[in-house]
């Protein structure tokens, strides 16, 4: 006979940190029995239909214990939330990292890497993620990237398919509109449009929102549906082209042309090794720049607006040990209509 204890399991919340829909909430909270603060994850039970889901999110977790998935510590209830606790990880999320500075391409390929070797390893347990965003991978104390946020996760069927029961709408796969039917290339899509983001920031991805006068949920299906959003076309000046075919391919309308593994996307990001120490720096909206550093020189490419508002860039490369500064001719360009018209002239260059 299986007898159950009934336990006290005593938290302290602190701070709230992120709302995920109006039935769950994270905080940061003081454990005393640990003597440490987590990350816990409240859901309120009316979230699920049946008992047996409670804990359907925490035993997903916990059967893909990986080094780049959130480890869970453990799982409880009360009389009207389950509780999910996790490490606490400082440094924050992928989207509090682009929301404070811009990456290098070198940065990119490793965090992807690191990334997308949780979700391989998802996948090799049949388990679809369904919410890959820069909000749902964190940065642990080591400075890995962690996969987290099973709450949208399912198992395949004996079909090979999966129906999550709600997408983020900005990452939502374009075959929701097509037959709504999804596998591992709906996880393929969102891993490209992630490592999107992590090229350009989210100030230069919400912007696209703008420019297509996207306001409503359907407007934002009809953009995706007819590959207008992302625009797979327009990148910061640093990022190679090499990656940005990777992230096309990623994000390609039809799921057959995607890649048809993680393994072979992350494959093809760990073969770059050309161009991708350059960094991009905004310093106000009318100059921004690019620069590489190497022991001996700093390179730097300037992106400017003259009077008649017309885009110009100039390059210089300056010596370190004296600061002598020599022109780099290839950078001096004048008469572009836009700054993406200037990145794009310089990007060919690189």
């Amino acid at each position: 006979m299986i007898t159950y204890t009934d336990t006290i399991l005593k938290l302290k919340f602190k701070k709230e940190i992120g709302a995920e829909g109006k039935n769950s909430t994270v905080y940061i909270a003081y454990d005393p029995q640990l003597d440490t603060d987590l990350v816990i994850k409240k859901i309120n039970k009316s979230e699920f239909s049946k008992v047996e889901d409670y804990f359907a999110e925490a035993q997903m977790l916990y059967a893909t214990q990986h080094p780049n998935i959130m480890p869970i510590k453990y799982a409880s209830q009360d009389h009207n939330h389950i509780y999910i606790a996790m490490d606490f990880m400082k440094k924050g999320s992928l989207n509090s990292l682009i929301d404070k500075r811009y990456l290098t391409p070198r940065e990119i390929i490793k965090i992807s890497l690191e990334f997308l070797s949780g979700v391989h390893f998802m996948h090799a347990k049949r388990l679809i993620h369904f919410d890959i965003k820069p909000t749902n991978i964190l940065i642990n104390n080591a400075n890995k990237a962690i996969v987290t946020d099973f709450g949208t996760s399912k198992y395949l069927n004996d079909y090979g398919f999966a129906h999550p029961e709600k997408l983020y709408a900005l990452h939502i796969p374009p075959e929701n509109f097509n037959f709504g039917r999804f596998s591992f290339f709906s996880d393929i899509y969102q891993a490209g449009l992630t490592i999107y983001r992590l090229c350009n920031g989210n100030k230069f991805f919400n912007e696209q929102i703008r420019e297509l006068n996207i306001t409503t949920g359907q407007e934002l299906a009809e953009a995706i549906a007819a590959n207008k959003f992302p625009n797979k076309k327009k990148y910061l000046p640093h990022i190679p082209k090499e990656l940005r075919k990777i992230i096309s391919k990623s994000l390609s309308i039809n799921v057959e042309d995607r890649y048809q593994s993680i393994l072979d996307m992350m494959n093809d990001l760990a073969l770059l090794e050309n161009n991708i120490d350059w960094e991009y720096n905004e310093n106000t909206n009318i100059h921004s720049t690019i620069s590489f550093k190497t022991d001996t020189h700093i390179s730097e490419v300037s992106f400017s607006i003259n009077e008649s508002d017309s885009w110009y860039t100039e390059g210089y490369k300056k010596r370190i040990s004296d600061s002598k500064q020599t022109r780099i001719n290839k950078f001096f360009m004048r008469g572009f209509k836009t700054k993406q018209d200037a990145f794009e002239a310089v990007s060919k260059i690189l």
